[in-house]
C-alpha cells in the first residue's frame, strides 16, 4: 500500500518525458513482460497431472512479472521528492463521479462505435489468450478487473501520461497516450475501444491528480464490459434503432453532466489541522 499511496501523494515523481522516450518506455514495459514469461513456457513441459494447476501458476507467475516491471520503470523513471505535499483525500462522491463518467462512455460507445467494429475479425493470438484465460472464471475475472485495470492504469497515466504532461500539452499528451494505450491491444476491435477508453480515463487522471481514482474507473469499465456491453449487440426488433439512440442520448447527457461536475469540483487536501488531529 505505501507504494500506491507515494503516488498517490506524489512522494514519486515522476520525470519529464517526450514522445519518443515515452514510446521507449511503452515498448520496453512490453518486452520486460515478455521476457519475464518466458520461464512459463517450460509449465508445459512439467505440466503432467498438474495440469489444472498450471494456469493459476502462470497466472501468479504473470502478477509477479508486472509488479517488478513496475519497480524497475520506477526506479528508471522516479525520484523521491523532498517537497511536502498536502495530502489528497477521497470520499464516495469522487468515486461515485467516476464510475458514473464511465457508465455514461459504455453506453455512448456500446450504442454506436461498437457497431462499426463488432464484425472486425479478432487476431488468433488474441481468441488463444482469451481461451487460456477462460479455463478458469476465477482467473478470468481477476485477470480483467483487477490485474489489468491497476497495471495498465499506473503505467499509461501513472508514468507515461504524468510525465508526458509535464512536459508537453497536457490535450496532446492525454490523446498520444490514448493512442499507445491502443497500440499495446495489438488488435483492431480492442485497440478502438481503448484509444476511447484512454482519452476517459486519462480525463480523470489529469483533473483529479488520483491514480486510486483512475484505477477505480477501469475497473468498472472492464466489469461492464465482461457482464454487460454484449448484451446491447443482441438487442433486436421493430424498435432497434430507436433503443440503441435513446442509450446514446442518455450516455452523452450523463457524460455532460459529469464533465461539468468535474469542472466545477476538485478533490480537496485534507486541511493542515486535519493532518495534526490524525497524527495526534
Amino acid at each position: 500500500m505505501k507504494f500506491f499511496e507515494n503516488i498517490e501523494n506524489g512522494n514519486t515523481n515522476i520525470k519529464k518525458m517526450g514522445i519518443i522516450k515515452a514510446l521507449f518506455v511503452m515498448f520496453l514495459s512490453i518486452l520486460l513482460e515478455a521476457l519475464g514469461q518466458m520461464p512459463v513456457e517450460f509449465l508445459e513441459i512439467f505440466s503432467g497431472k498438474y495440469e489444472k494447476a498450471v494456469p493459476y501458476i502462470v497466472f501468479v507467475f504473470g502478477v509477479l512479472v508486472k509488479y517488478y516491471v513496475i519497480i524497475i520503470l520506477f526506479k528508471w523513471l522516479s525520484n523521491r521528492t523532498c517537497e511536502q505535499k498536502p495530502k489528497r483525500y477521497l470520499n464516495l462522491k469522487d468515486y461515485a463521479c467516476a464510475g458514473l463518467m464511465i457508465i455514461a462512455f459504455r453506453l455512448i460507445f456500446d450504442n454506436s462505435i461498437t457497431f462499426l467494429v463488432s464484425n472486425i475479425s479478432m487476431p488468433n493470438f488474441i481468441n488463444e489468450v482469451f481461451d487460456e484465460n477462460s479455463v478458469s472464471p476465477i482467473i478470468l475475472i481477476l485477470s480483467v478487473s483487477v490485474v489489468a485495470p491497476i497495471y495498465e492504469e499506473i503505467i499509461f497515466r501513472g508514468i507515461l501520461l504524468k510525465g508526458m504532461s509535464k512536459k508537453i500539452n497536457p490535450i496532446v499528451a492525454l490523446v498520444i497516450t490514448s493512442l499507445f494505450f491502443a497500440i499495446v491491444h495489438m488488435n483492431i476491435p480492442q485497440g478502438i475501444n481503448a484509444f476511447f477508453l484512454g482519452l476517459v480515463l486519462g480525463f480523470i487522471y489529469l483533473k483529479t491528480g488520483s491514480i486510486y481514482l483512475s484505477i477505480f474507473a477501469h475497473f468498472v469499465n472492464n466489469l461492464l464490459a465482461l457482464s454487460i456491453s454484449s448484451s446491447f449487440l443482441i438487442i433486436g426488433g421493430k424498435y432497434v434503432i430507436g433503443i440503441h439512440g435513446i442509450f446514446l442520448i442518455l450516455g452523452i447527457i450523463l457524460l455532460a453532466i459529469v464533465c461539468s461536475g468535474y469542472n466545477q469540483n476538485k478533490i480537496k487536501n485534507r486541511p493542515k489541522i486535519y493532518e495534526e488531529f490524525v497524527e495526534v
